[in-house]
């Protein structure tokens, strides 16, 4: 099916044609082809239904008739059909396309042959410059994204009480760190809680840990202090690992031999200090370790802490970080009165806001429902939920645009005449 091209879709071709040799002229496969082009040149990420999973996808090449999309969390169902979702220029569009190679992550799908589905936008945005906004990240699992819907229901029958503060606009972080305390200490009596600076790790074995933690995204597990094993024969749990990656980085420098007498001298060093079994779970801020709880056993101790309970603790170590990082996101965005979170235009569909930080544009990708307040006057602050779906990197700042899916009636009231004033002294101006 051939469409009417509007000036936002001409404005579209006219970019595409500039970057790209391929021409525009011709079949609906070429502008289908060349909104492919779109999302690659502004780096989008866009919806990838796959047998009722939603994953995120990104456009990675494009040869000819087809185009391999980058989906990290792919997994083959059987079938070689599926469908994407996306906004360019203003305007929805959604499409049925098969798969014709599948190398996870990397999936090779037909360009289609028309334009499937589309819908143009019904509301202008206005752009505005002395707008400000409140922005909140809204749970929706501690990784983000959509696929923990498990995982979700482990944290909060494991630990309600945190889970329902988390859940609140502005969490108490003292009642939070008192809670995580009594959650170690119900493991262990023995622990540590360390936040640190850029320069505290200095030794060999802690930037080790860290370089570990960061890597992997799990808890280093030592189940027994006085088995080498423990420390170097590679684990295959979700949440836990332990030194097996350093030890295989090291062995093709220095040799294996040279490397496993490493661990066994750590071995021995903490066998020496009365160390049974530990877990040291990192603490994060975005996703930039800023710490790590470490929950151990002696040999004054009558237990090893299990495999069990070193998830238990890796589990509250990424509750605590995501708390952390709501509550960060909450001060930096509006209280501290920093124009980090300025409006660019707004529509009765929803807006874009400008960011400076990296780490926050790259938390908000995973993390993408949030909550928003925006005071349009003194007296009226629309509140409204929505879910980013546009991320823009222009080098020195981002870009963001969020669609809302829940407002209150009199807010869009609110926002409805907010629009309507600000277009009425656009047009006078």
């Amino acid at each position: 099916m051939g469409i009417g091209r509007t000036e936002s879709f001409q404005e579209l071709i006219n970019i595409m044609e500039s970057l790209f040799q391929e021409t525009i002229i011709g079949s609906d496969i070429n502008i289908v082809r060349h909104l492919f082009y779109y999302l690659k040149i502004d780096n989008k990420e866009f919806e990838f239904i796959y047998e009722n999973e939603v994953l995120a996808a990104a456009v990675d090449n494009i040869v000819g008739d087809t185009v391999e999309l980058m989906i990290p969390e792919y997994t083959e169902l059987g079938s070689s059909r599926a469908r994407i979702k996306f906004e360019a220029m203003n305007v929805q569009y959604q499409f049925e396309v098969v798969m014709i190679e599948i190398h996870p992550p990397v999936i090779t799908i037909k360009i289609p042959t028309e334009l499937q589905s589309y819908q143009l936008r019904t509301n202008r945005r206005i752009l505005v410059d002395d707008l400000f906004m409140n922005f909140t990240i809204l749970f929706r699992s501690l990784s983000g994204g959509s696929r923990e819907i498990g995982k979700n229901l482990n944290a909060e029958s494991r630990f309600p009480h945190l889970m329902k503060e988390i859940r609140k606009d502005k969490p108490d972080i003292k009642l939070i760190n008192r809670m995580a305390t009594e959650a170690i200490q119900s493991i262990s009596k023995d622990y540590t809680m360390i936040f640190f600076k850029d320069t505290d790790f200095s030794s060999e074995l802690e930037d080790m840990i860290k370089e570990i933690m960061q890597n992997s995204g799990k808890s280093i597990y030592i189940p027994d202090c006085n088995q080498l094993n423990s420390y170097i024969d590679e684990v295959k749990k979700e949440s836990l690992t332990n030194y097996s990656s350093m030890l295989k980085k090291m062995a093709v420098v220095e040799g294996r031999e040279s490397a496993v007498d490493f661990f066994e001298t750590i071995r021995k060093s903490e066998s020496r200090e009365f160390l049974v079994s530990y877990v040291i779970s990192p603490i994060r801020l975005y996703d930039d370790i800023i710490g790590y709880v470490k929950a151990y056993s002696t040999a004054m101790d009558r237990f090893t802490i299990s495999s069990a309970q070193a998830h238990y603790i890796h589990e509250l170590a990424e509750i605590f970080s995501y708390a952390l990082t709501k509550v960060a996101i909450q001060y930096g965005s509006y209280d501290t009165m920093q124009s980090t979170t300025r409006v660019v235009d707004i529509s009765l569909d929803g807006l874009l806001f400008e960011i400076q930080d990296p780490r926050l544009f790259k938390y908000l990708k995973r993390h993408s429902i949030i909550k928003m307040k925006v005071p349009l006057s003194a007296e009226h602050v629309f509140t409204a939920k929505g879910e980013i779906v546009r991320f823009l990197d222009k080098g020195d700042y981002y870009l963001l645009g969020v669609n809302y899916f829940k407002t209150e009636p009199d807010d869009m009231l609110h926002l409805e005449d907010y629009l309507f004033q600000k277009s009425a002294n656009i047009i006078s101006g």
